[in-house]
């Protein structure tokens, strides 16, 4: 099955490499082919997805999801490109402030984050990050992924309920988040916690962010990186790292107050976060370092 969806302007590299979620399974990213390849539940099927740039956006193939509508996969492809995501206003914003050095961002149209095919598996990703080295989150990214045998399909809420607390930590070796972990996944599976409902967009940010952060182990980091993949970009999510980042580049290497920061990125409004992200990870995409991770 194949197909295509338009999109323009659309870069599936400043996509893809947007945070590192195209390093955890059951991503994986060719850079030489410049494919991006994922399994995700269709309906109830698991498919084998590989999305390549298209004439005008991007085109995808599809096995595993034989006799679905076309569009059942096309769907998934948009969540996973964010392709849903209006950014003009955005990139308006960007223009206006070339000279600050944000007109990239919409010259190439800048600013679509990956996203995984659902948002639980984005909501156990972030709880995996926190605390700890990118090389410890992938390991248990996938060992979670192996130890739940699902196709090779990032698990259902009900799937790792299910897994005993013991499994959590010495085979999956989630540590101390393995009890947050199995709550939050028995909350999904139960249906005490419907996530649709974070992603309904007329709901306040602070409405949301609270219910987020009302989950254990989400913290200020995780529930602030929650949101930017929710597409809530009003604050920055600000951690150790991004406020060096940010240092170097608008500060001349000098650290202050966050208030500082949220006041450069203050005439962004609504998008001052992902100006901000898009600022302090430039150089994953130009060239000028090394690509992350």
């Amino acid at each position: 099955m194949r197909g295509t969806i338009g999109a323009a302007p659309f870069d599936l590299d400043l996509v893809v490499r947007s945070h590192g979620w195209y390093d955890l399974p059951p991503f994986e990213w060719d850079a030489a082919s410049r494919s991006l390849s994922f399994r995700a539940r269709v309906d109830r099927a698991v498919a084998s997805v590989t999305v390549r740039p298209g004439n005008g956006g991007v085109g995808w193939a599809a096995r595993g999801a034989e006799g679905l509508p076309a569009s059942r996969v096309a769907r998934v492809v948009r969540r996973v490109l964010d392709l849903d995501a209006d950014l003009s206003g955005f990139h308006a914003a960007c223009r206006e402030r070339s000279a600050q050095g944000f007109g990239w961002i919409a010259e190439r149209g800048a600013g679509r984050l990956l996203k995984s095919p659902s948002l639980f598996e984005d909501a156990v990703k972030v709880l995996l990050t926190t605390n700890c080295s990118w090389a410890l989150t992938r390991s248990m990214v996938t060992n979670l992924v192996s130890s739940c045998r699902d196709g090779g399909a990032f698990p259902e809420a009900a799937a790792v309920a299910a897994l005993p607390e013991r499994s959590l930590r010495e085979e999956v070796r989630t540590g101390y988040r393995a009890p947050f972990l199995l709550a939050f996944a028995g909350r999904v599976a139960s249906g005490a916690l419907d996530l649709s409902r974070w992603e309904e967009a007329g709901r306040p940010d602070a409405e949301v962010e609270g219910e987020i952060r009302a989950e254990k182990g989400f913290g200020p980091y995780a529930a602030d990186t929650l949101m930017r993949l929710l597409g809530r970009h009003a604050r920055l999510g600000l951690d150790s790292w991004s406020r060096k980042k940010v240092a170097e580049l608008r500060f001349r290497g000098r650290k202050g107050k966050d208030a500082r920061v949220e006041r450069f990125y203050a005439p962004f409004g609504r998008w001052a976060g992902l100006a901000f992200w898009l600022d302090v990870t430039r150089d994953w995409h130009d060239g000028g370092e090394s690509l992350w991770p």
